[in-house]
């Protein structure tokens, strides 16, 4: 079914003196795929989200929950404090020590969240055990899906913990997850019981220890069995050593549970469990297979098909050593694989970053590319990364460009036009709205010194000009100011790997009793600060806008930071209504404009505001993604 969703070239067309009415217009008719897949499918349309660097993935799919997809984000092998949503959505208290020094084990289980709790649509962890939590969810295995989400829950707290001692590691624990500390043997042999048993739609009603072993090592052999000639010769070796664990612990008898030698044997056990639970689990099947596995071709042509893709990744140009070349072969060939478990669940796959590799080895034709920074210089670097990046782009059906700076990148890839969207970043203005009338009392002073707030992370001297955020521009502009007046004040949150440079020039520069330094906060508590600045000051290397400059316009508050003019305007269709500064000397007459005019009788925070929520939007982003799943649907449904 094909349906023309959205008139491809409208956004060249756009009246940038009043834009709204036909943005609407385009968005509506993008937003019809939602419910037209609904009524001819007899269910939401489905989308897989792999990757989530600062929260990118969780924010693109709660909003487009909101619209009606049903999509599921899997953040494997990362918990970074900006890629867990309660980094996004919980109500953290100052002080928290999930906002300690260790940003990447954030411990959200010592930190009140006030009752919020991460979806369960957002799976997060090692990736076999997403991977096995995803397969049983979407199969309609309850029991088991609860099971692996704690599983999932407890290493996420265990990593969180995995330099404190014991007792420290004990304390906070949920009670839902206690029962998971038992010894290891008692959970996973339980655990394992009932996954193979599961499969075999058998229920274990056996009173005795003994008969559990049993059972469960029977089980699982007649599920390796049905398999036939199919079945790994490493699992059947496995399984029969672990029915003759099983006898030799029934031999010795339970009671010598305690001796060196049956801990042996139940160690011994437990390593055949493991892998009774990996085999068992695959046998679950995908219910309601989606679009992704109509798209697929069949078998010998897609061995044929990701073998030709193996070969051009073999051959690419770039000089890797020895080392590399051996992990390139492990990397491409044995990373994606175990998630074709899951991915023909689906209708659409959307890798960040690098993560379009994974449909695209796994022989998936509706898949995209999300950037989020990823191609300013990573696909031109020399290394595995820059191949896996390179190739992942310009082999994708469909490819979102979230940063107005990166268009260079994209014509030096050669990727083609008509597969590149230009997507605002994931962003919900509702939420930013909703708070912003929630507190109407927040408001900068209207007497005293001008705040400048920047709660840009410091980072401005070496590395990756990716990450850099040049705060100096802000310190040495500060230092401008200051010889006509010194009625205003820079306040800076304290993170980043140079702090101590910034405090160093601020000291040299004699500003320091102009500064105030504020510990690491949540979304929350940043948006109070913003509402209650004359001005937010953002970043000075990277000529886009980013997170902090979203949700700043979006408050109504005047944002300081760099731009590309011209390539914000072909981005968005408009340029956006901040006050552009890129070195010291035009950031110095940015602050200049806002302390002469602290109350913004300009009014160009709201102007702000509302180009946000035209350009900005919620909806815009939907909209956009669903123009581009559209075509790549296109004849499947």
């Amino acid at each position: 079914m094909s349906i023309p969703y959205v008139d491809t070239g409208l956004e060249s067309r756009l009246n940038q003196i009043d834009s709204t009415p036909a943005i609407e217009a385009e968005n509506a008719r993008a937003l019809r795929l939602i419910d037209d897949f609904q009524r001819r499918m007899g269910r939401p349309l489905r989308v897989l989200h792999i990757g989530n660097i600062a929260n990118n993935a969780y924010n693109n799919a709660r909003i487009q929950r909101k619209y009606g997809i049903d999509a599921d984000v899997l953040c494997y092998n990362y918990y970074h404090i900006m890629g867990c949503p309660e980094w996004e959505d919980g109500v953290l208290q100052e002080g928290s020590s999930a906002l300690g020094e260790d940003h990447f084990r954030p411990d959200w289980w010592a930190t009140s969240l006030k009752g919020w709790k991460r979806p369960r649509w957002f799976v997060q962890g090692p990736s076999a055990l997403c991977i096995e939590y995803l397969r049983a969810r979407n199969a309609g295995w309850r029991t088991t899906a609860y099971l692996k989400w704690l599983e999932l829950e407890l290493t996420a707290l265990q990593d969180a913990r995995s330099g404190e001692d014991a007792r420290s590691r004990a304390k906070n624990v949920p009670r839902r997850l206690s029962f998971l500390l038992w010894p290891v043997s008692l959970y996973r042999i339980w655990l394992g019981t009932f996954v193979a048993n599961g499969v075999l739609g058998r229920e274990c009603k056996a009173g005795r220890f003994e008969v559990w072993l049993d059972r469960i090592s029977a089980a699982a052999w007649l599920v390796v069995a049905r398999k036939g000639p199919e079945a790994d010769v490493e699992a059947r070796s496995a399984l029969s050593t672990l029915r003759e664990d099983v006898r030799r612990l029934r031999a010795r008898g339970i009671q010598e549970a305690s001796s060196s030698l049956a801990r042996s044997l139940v160690h011994r056990f437990l390593a055949r469990l493991a892998l009774l639970e990996r085999v068992t689990l695959k046998r679950i099947p995908v219910s309601k297979p989606g679009c992704v596995a109509r798209s697929m071709s069949e078998p010998v042509t897609r061995a044929k098909e990701i073998e030709t893709l193996l070969d051009e990744i073999r051959k690419d140009p770039a000089e890797l050593d020895g080392q590399s070349l051996s992990y390139r072969e492990e990397y491409v060939t044995q990373h994606p694989r175990p998630f074709d478990a899951i991915l023909p669940h689906y209708d659409i796959i959307q890798g960040y970053a690098i993560d379009g590799l994974i449909p695209m080895i796994n022989g998936v034709k509706n898949f995209c590319c999300y950037e989020h920074g990823t191609l300013r210089e990573i696909p031109f670097e020399n290394n595995l990364t820059g191949v896996i990046c390179r190739i992942s782009f310009q082999r994708a059906p469909a490819v979102f460009v979230t940063n107005s700076d990166v268009l260079p990148s994209v014509e030096r890839l050669g990727l083609k036009k008509d597969r590149v969207v230009y997507l605002p970043h994931a962003f919900d203005n509702h939420k930013l709205r909703a708070f912003r009338d929630a507190h109407p009392e927040l408001s900068p002073p209207t007497g005293g010194p001008v705040t400048f707030f920047s709660p840009s992370r410091h980072h401005w001297k070496r590395g990756n000009s990716s990450w850099l955020k040049g705060n100096d521009v802000i310190i040495r502009a500060a230092a401008e100011v200051a010889r006509e007046t010194r009625n205003f004040k820079l306040v800076f949150v304290e993170w980043g790997q140079e702090v101590a440079d910034s405090k160093d020039l601020i000291e040299e520069l004699g500003l320091t009793e102009l500064v105030e330094w504020i510990p690491t906060m949540s979304k929350r508590e940043l948006w109070q600060h913003y509402c209650a600045s004359h001005a937010v000051v953002d970043q000075f290397v990277v000529p886009a806008l980013g997170g902090v400059g979203f949700e700043t316009m979006a408050l109504g508050v005047r944002l300081i930071s760099a731009i590309d003019k011209q390539q914000t305007a072909l981005f968005f269709g408009q340029e956006p209504p901040l006050l552009a500064a890129s070195n010291v000397a035009e950031c110095a007459a940015r602050m200049r404009e806002v302390i002469q005019d602290p109350l913004d009788t300009q009014g160009r925070g709201q102007a702000a505001s509302q180009w946000m929520s035209t350009f900005h939007s919620a909806e815009r982003i939907v909209a956009l993604q669903c123009k581009a799943y559209g075509n790549l649907l296109m004849g499947q449904w």
